[in-house]
């Protein structure tokens, strides 16, 4: 059952009349007016059909978290013919467009540790979101990120319903478990680190190719706590993200680029 309070702003909203936030390949993201909540309605896809029902099962399971993304609940407008899940609307936007290190330079040195943590949460509860990248985290006010879109993500081992961006995903994987996740963690540590993304302007086809020969960048201008933590979760170094956030914590890592 939704909040009180969300639940009386979406009776006063009008279905017809709301404001577009977002659109992917699986659902839209419109905002209610006048308040801080959106409503993600899915489309039903002619692969994965619609996601709303395993994206509704995984937000339960995690429950409420600083490091994901706040969800009230389901909602079905008064005409009874679209239905949606609703969330606390992050201003920031995506991480993804807020990468160059000019961006947020107070708030962006606990961004790794804040990623690490968000799987660590979801990873203890049976869930690998199969689609980790700063196309799915989200800035709040305060410039934390929160980790959002669980529509195609694993729960209890389940078959995913998503692959992981080319950037993102683990060279010779075969499916999608933590250890993907967690690679593709050390491709957002390095992004967060350089300020844009993994291979820069290279085609998808030429990054793809990179990853296969394992042919990453050279991390030389990343603090050393960090390049690390980048070079274990590429290697597969890591047995949990938990080990991911205990390194970052020890080592109070800093996403602020090395002096050289």
């Amino acid at each position: 059952m939704l909040p009180t309070h969300v639940a009386e702003e979406l009776q006063r909203a009008d279905p017809k009349h709301l404001m577009g936030a977002g659109i992917g390949c699986f659902s839209q993201v419109y905002r209610i007016p006048n308040c801080d909540l959106v409503i993600k309605e899915s489309f039903d896809h002619p692969v994965t059909g619609c996601l709303q029902a395993s994206e509704k099962r995984v937000y339960e399971r995690l429950g409420s978290h600083p490091r994901i993304l706040r969800y009230y609940g389901e909602h079905r407008w008064a005409n009874g013919l679209r239905t949606g899940l609703v969330f606390q609307y992050q201003p920031g936007g995506m991480l993804k467009d807020h990468l160059e290190l000019h961006e947020y330079p107070g708030a962006r040195d606990g961004w790794a540790l804040q990623a690490a943590e968000a799987l660590e949460h979801i990873h203890a509860r049976d869930v690998v979101h199969c689609d980790f990248g700063s196309h799915n985290l989200l800035i709040q006010e305060d410039g934390s990120l929160v980790l959002a879109d669980f529509g195609g993500s694993s729960i209890d081992r389940s078959p995913p319903s998503v692959a992981y961006a080319t950037r993102y995903a683990r060279p010779g994987a075969q499916g999608s478990d933590e250890l993907d996740d967690l690679f593709a963690l050390g491709t957002l540590v390095y992004e967060i680190s350089v300020g844009h993304a993994l291979y820069g302007d290279k085609p998808s086809r030429e990054a793809w190719q990179l990853l296969q020969r394992n042919e990453f960048p050279d991390l030389d201008c990343i603090p050393s706590e960090l390049r690390s933590v980048i070079r274990k979760c590429w290697s597969a170094g890591y047995g949990s993200a938990g080990e991911v956030v205990r390194d970052l914590r020890l080592q109070g890592a800093s996403a602020a680029p090395a002096v050289r």
